[in-house]
């Protein structure tokens, strides 16, 4: 008995150790599944590569920017207020609806109140801009970016596409951009005024020149959802200013490295001058030596300024499409290290009129006027690489170099005429950058 006794104790020592061996093993096989699905690809696992496991914001940024959210801004503007021409009750409820939604977002939001009188129409008017601020928040928090687009329309028009397509893209990327933080100020802004001769967008671009803000580039948006066909619906057009096409080549590297996928086009140059109304609201920002962008889109509208620029004329897959573009611009600008160089003329200033270097008088636009000889001066912002020199020219000739900060040259010549001067920035890198400033001068007694 006793030897069947240890028998069967020793069978059930064997079997209880064989159980634990098998348990341990499914442990191990159990364990190194895991490791292998953790080092697996997104394909199989089943996830969206695009997503790239959440290590990008700028993913989820895009994502947040969809037709509905597009459609239910366009809805309330464009059919439940309709026209919104400046100076008539609809124009301010639709400015009042845009500034509920910018404050709802937790954004910086505030009325700029302006006023002008047009003698292209003959008129007086008054109005508000709508501007929503997201504070930068590390060494570069004063450099701002600013995105815009107009919310008024001709008299007895909805304006869907001119320009309700623009201000709903602000407000979203504005939704979206809001949730996160960024390096730079990013700055929403929807103008009005700017069918009767771009006056919002003149009266903000004087007051961030008088603020003297950094301000990188301005982004407008104008007229943006339009597109009947599959190639069309793949184009965008980019416009800028000469200093701006570093910040284009950024646009197109994001819209490839973030699966957009559009195919983009520079169409044109941004220059200062031209007539108001065959222009957007980047005029006065160019005017004042403001860096800009214009999105557009490549399809030509037939609608523009007519009742049948409805809502049922945008493309909302096109629209949100271009949206995403804008916001993963948007976030990817705020934040890169700038690595092209930067050179604004400081004085004189826009809108001043200048006696021997002081400033006598502020002007409402920005005509400036010269009086005597004067010192032009810059500012010079370095990108990756140490200046080589900075160059001044003078109605289109070269006048003078100079190898050393502050980079500056005295204009000292007769005249009682109009003229142009130009400085281009010179780095060790062969990169340039530039800027323009034309004025009335008037010297008729030559210093020595």
């Amino acid at each position: 008995m006793l030897e069947e006794y240890k028998t069967k104790n020793r069978f059930k020592k064997l079997f209880g150790f064989c159980v634990i061996f098998i348990i341990l093993i499914g442990m191990i096989i159990s364990s190194s599944s895991i490791l292998i699905n953790k080092e697996s690809t997104p394909e199989k696992l089943g996830i969206d590569k695009s997503n790239k496991l959440n290590s990008d914001p700028i993913f989820d940024i895009i994502e947040m920017t969809d037709e509905s959210l597009l459609y239910d801004y366009l809805e309330e503007l464009t059919v439940k207020i309709g026209p919104r021409k400046v100076g008539t009750s609809s124009c301010e409820i639709a400015g009042e609806y845009i500034f509920e939604q910018f404050e709802n977002m937790g954004l910086e939001t505030r009325y700029q109140e302006w006023e002008s009188w047009t003698p292209r129409h003959k008129r007086f008017y008054r109005s508000k801009n709508v501007e929503a601020i997201l504070p930068g928040n590390s060494k570069f928090n004063d450099e701002i970016i600013i995105v815009n687009a107009h919310y008024d329309t001709v008299p007895d028009v909805s304006g869907a596409i001119d320009d309700g397509t623009g201000t709903v893209a602000v407000m979203a990327a504005a939704y979206a951009l809001s949730q996160y933080k960024f390096n730079r100020t990013i700055k929403f802004v929807a103008f009005s005024g700017e069918e009767y001769g771009l006056l919002g967008s003149r009266a903000y671009a004087n007051e961030i020149y008088e603020d003297n803000p950094n301000l990188l580039v301005q982004l407008n948006l104008d007229g943006i959802g339009y597109a009947t066909t599959a190639l069309h619906s793949n184009n965008v057009l980019l416009a800028s200013t000469e200093d701006a096409k570093w910040m284009v080549e950024e646009i197109k590297n994001v819209n490839k490295n973030y699966d957009i996928d559009f195919n983009i086009r520079f169409f044109k140059k941004i220059a200062p001058g031209g007539p108001r109304q065959f222009t957007s609201d980047f005029h006065d920002f160019v005017l004042h030596g403001y860096e800009a962008i214009a999105f557009g889109g490549s399809e030509d509208y037939p609608h523009w300024h007519t009742p049948e620029d409805t809502i049922d004329k945008v493309n909302f897959g096109y629209l949100a499409n271009m949206t995403k573009l804008i916001v993963a611009s948007l976030a990817h600008l705020a934040d890169i290290e700038v690595y092209y160089p930067q050179i604004r003329i400081s004085s004189p200033k826009r809108g001043r009129l200048y006696f021997e270097d002081v400033t006598l008088k502020k002007f409402n636009y920005a005509r400036t006027v010269v009086l005597d000889d004067i010192l032009i001066c810059t500012y010079v912002k370095p990108g990756d690489a140490s200046i080589e020199n900075v160059k001044f020219y003078y109605d289109g000739k070269l006048v003078f170099t100079d190898s050393d900060a502050p980079y500056q040259w005295r204009l000292n010549k007769r005249s009682i005429k109009e003229h142009a001067v130009e400085v281009i920035l010179y780095d060790k890198k062969g990169r340039t950058a530039r800027d323009q400033v034309t004025f009335r001068y008037i010297n008729l007694f030559l210093k020595k």
